[in-house]
């Protein structure tokens, strides 16, 4: 493991792995629960950063409401994690998305004399 980012609600941990996956574990009920693991990037997974969060679609946020068993309604049940930001040893940065766990976007960052350039620290504004 070379990284390790709460999302913005704190309860989940990513993990960014030597074998070039992303590893999310629930910190739900103060226990740690593996949930699923990201598709492998060609890669270690040096640095990570969660996106901000976004409103869930009308027909999630009618089930958590239909979900709930009081009338009053809780703002974190209309949020849902978006995406996470991966920084990798092989001179790129990837942006897998949280709902499907696959990587959406990649840029390469320059090479120095040749040589792979390893991001070591990524983040996420706004």
């Amino acid at each position: 493991m070379w990284s390790l980012a709460l999302n913005p609600s704190g309860t989940l941990l990513a993990l960014g792995c030597e074998d070039g996956t992303i590893r999310i574990l629930s910190l739900a009920d103060d226990s740690l629960t593996h949930l699923r693991k990201f598709d492998r990037a060609k890669s270690r997974i040096l640095s990570l950063a969660w996106g901000p969060p976004i409103l869930k679609s009308s027909k999630q946020k009618q089930k958590a409401q239909d979900d709930d068993d009081e009338s009053d309604e809780d703002d974190e049940d209309l949020w849902t994690d978006s995406w996470i930001v991966a920084g990798c040893s092989d001179s790129s940065i990837r942006k897998f998305i949280f709902e499907t766990g696959r990587a959406a976007e990649r840029m390469t960052v320059d090479k120095a004399r040749g040589e792979r350039t390893l991001v070591w620290t990524v983040g996420v504004l706004g």
